[in-house]
This record gives structure tokens, sequence and C-alpha cells, in this order.
């Protein structure tokens, strides 16, 4: 489910026009269908508005949980970073490129942030260059699960990670990318660092 569906959902299940919903957040029909199409992307007020119009929270809109109420709507702000030539590292005020607004109370936000993605190295899993990942902060594998990590002569990457035995198996989701095998040796020698796991994908539409 994604905000495009929900948005619908929403207007059908309480008997509404596009035309009725483009009057509740002061817009056009013609953006309203825009949003139900997937051709355009809401902005946080819009989404605040849908959330306080239909009783709904902001994570519910845009399809991150199935549950439509939480006690109250916390908006957080959460930092996207973007790796660059200059500033290699992850978490430096330099990489962050703008900021995301996160459904949750601010205690829990701070375990979240979004990576922007740098190439098309994900493309199978519907993941391309300059979307954004939301990457909950952990510092171990789960098996077969999409992890940010950190990977000597190859920096910080998206990737799927298996494990097999003792050894990590890194995987693209695109053909024109190699997978590498990571061997105990390797790991023990701190070639490999994990950042986190991701959690959901905020994308853009390709053309």
């Amino acid at each position: 489910m994604n905000f495009a569906m929900r948005l619908r959902e929403l207007r059908e299940e309480n008997n509404l026009t596009q035309g009725a919903i483009a009057s509740i957040l002061n817009l056009t029909k013609a953006n309203i269908s825009k949003y139900e199409l997937g051709r355009l992307q809401p902005n946080i007020e819009t989404l605040k508005l849908l959330s306080d119009h239909f009783n709904v929270s902001i994570d519910y809109l845009i399809g991150v949980t199935n549950i439509k109420k939480v006690e109250s709507n916390y908006l957080s702000r959460i930092p996207i970073f973007q790796i660059t030539k200059n500033h290699p590292s992850l978490f430096i005020a330099e990489n962050i490129s703008g900021y995301e607004y996160f459904d949750k109370p601010e205690e829990l936000s701070k375990n979240y942030f979004f990576f922007k993605i740098e190439d098309n190295s994900m493309s199978n899993a519907r993941i391309f260059k300059d979307d954004l990942v939301c990457i909950y902060k952990q510092d171990h594998i789960e098996d077969n699960k999409l992890m940010l990590i950190q990977v000597k002569n190859m920096g910080i990457i998206l990737r799927r990670v298996l494990k097999c035995g003792d050894s990590l198996i890194i995987l693209p989701e695109n053909h024109k990318y190699r997978p590498i095998a990571l061997s105990k040796k390797d790991l023990e020698e701190d070639s490999f660092k994990v950042i986190g796991k991701a959690v959901y994908v905020k994308f853009y539409i390709h053309e």
C-alpha cells in the first residue's frame, strides 16, 4: 500500500469525490487525480491536513503501517544523508542534504534516518538513484534483509546481505553490479560495518 492507493481508499470509504478532497486541501481536482495516480507526492502540510481530516496517522497515509490511529500525531524531523566525495563518512553535518518528517515520537525517531541512493545497483528491488531509503540504526545483520553497510574499498552501500556460515554474501539487485563475498577474516579485519536496516523507501516516479 502506498499514498496513492491509501488516499483513494479513504476517499471512497468516506464517499468523497476528488473535488471534495481538493476543497479540503485547497488544491485543484487535477492535483488530487495526480496524487491517486502516483504522479505527484504530497508535502508534509498536505499529509497533516489529510491526517486530521480522516483521523488517521501519517504513517497510515503513506502506507508504512496498517494501523489507522495513533494517540497523537508526532512529526519529528529526521535527516537525509547523502554521501559526497569530499565527505565519505556518513554521520556528519556536511552530508545532510535535507530533512523528512517522521510520524514517531522524537525519542523513537532518533533511531531512524534517510539515506539517498547514489546509483541503480538495487533497481530490481524497485530502489533507484535518488530514492530515499528510511534506515533503522542497528549494528547487526539480519539474514536476507536489505542492509546499509560500509565495505572497505566500496564505501557505504545498500545491499541484500546473506549469511553463509562464517561468511557474508553481499548482493546487489542489478546484474550489472557484482556480488561480493566477505570471509570470516575480512569481518575480523574491520573490512565491514553494519549501519542499519532498510525499513521503507520513499520513491519517485521514474520516467
